[in-house]
Order: C-alpha cells, then structure tokens, then sequence
C-alpha cells in the first residue's frame, strides 16, 4: 500500500510540475538603454511578468520615475538615481501602458513607455 501511495504521489506532483513549467518558461528580460538623454527602446511592448532593466550607458546621471503610482516601483517621490554604468530592473505584474520619465531631464524631453499585454 506505501509504495502504491507514493508512486501515486510522484506521478501527481509530476503532473503538477509540468503544468507550472511553461508559465516560468515564459517570462522574458528587456534592457532599456539610457544615451543621449534618450531612452531606447521606447515604446517597448512586453508582456505580464517579463523583466525590464533599464542601463544608464551615458555619460551623466539619470533619474527614473513611473507616473503611474500603482505599480509600486519609482514614482516622481522617491525616483531611483542612476549613476553612470548602475541598472535598475522592475518585474511588471500587470497588462496596461506605463509612462515613465527621467526626472533630471524632462526638460529634454527624456521619458518613454512599457506596453504590458
């Protein structure tokens, strides 16, 4: 009976873990450059669950802030500081359009969009 029982549970939590592979197979990484005040790729179209890091490869600091304060990532109040060369990486959870700005640089016009499908 204990052999049947674990055979049993080793075929179920086998199961299990196929159905749960191909939702971690799925998520992707992104990397938004940041040079010539620009960001690049912007738009970027990703989807739920996929990482994107944002690289500073100018020669100048940046400041980086989401206008959507819902996210939970930086906001206008708590921007995340890049030095020259520092990435910042934000995992996004749910589909929508997400603005964001470098706070330091609005004035040049540096802010760009993540499109979550």
């Amino acid at each position: 009976m204990a052999s049947y029982m674990t055979n049993r549970f080793l075929k179920v939590s086998g199961f299990l873990s196929l159905l749960w592979l191909p939702i971690m197979a799925t998520s992707a990484e992104y990397k938004v450059h940041m040079a010539g005040w620009e960001f690049k790729p912007s738009p970027l179209t990703i989807s739920v669950g996929d990482t994107v890091v944002w690289v500073n490869n100018d020669d100048t600091k940046h400041k980086l802030s989401f206008e959507d304060k819902s996210l939970g990532g930086p906001t206008r109040d708590n921007a995340h500081v890049f030095k020259i060369g520092d990435n910042f990486s934000f995992i996004f959870k749910k589909t929508g359009e997400y603005k964001y700005t470098c706070v330091t640089h609005e004035g040049q016009d540096m802010s760009g969009v993540v499109i979550v499908k």
